[in-house]
């Protein structure tokens, strides 16, 4: 070993202790992140969570009265099988066209992940900048 180069254990202690380091940040930046990405969801996801109840009852309002009206061409048993139908239908549709538009989603912290790779590949150039200074 060369004179004035760190041992290899005091390159261990100091990998150590920047992983440790790392770690910590990226577990505060990652909770920091999802607070605000959650804190910023909640009156939306409310006045959206209101609307759907209000949606839902004047949809099951509309499929009684779709019952009752087709109930003076059919029997009563006959016109709720017809509208229940269209209903499985409708809904089928709508489940897989938002399902098809979810795969594009990612609630992953980025900003966490990228701060992360930058970190690594910081304490990974390190040893090599001490090598080659010299």
């Amino acid at each position: 070993m060369a004179r004035g180069q760190p041992s290899i254990a005091a390159q261990a202690r100091h990998l150590v202790a920047g992983l440790l380091t790392l770690v910590q940040s990226l577990l505060k930046l990652t909770a920091a992140e999802l607070k605000a990405n959650a804190g910023q969801l909640r009156g939306p996801l409310l006045a959206l969570l209101a609307a759907l109840a209000l949606g839902l009852t004047a949809l099951v309002l509309l499929l009684v009265a779709a019952v009752l009206g087709l109930a003076t061409l059919l029997p009563p048993w006959a016109a709720a099988l017809v509208v229940a139908a269209l209903a499985g239908v409708a809904a089928l549709a709508l489940a897989q066209g938002a399902l098809s538009r979810l795969d594009g989603v990612s609630l992953a912290p980025t900003r966490a992940m990228t701060t992360l790779q930058a970190q690594i590949d910081r304490l990974a150039a390190k040893p090599k900048d001490k090598t080659h200074a010299e």
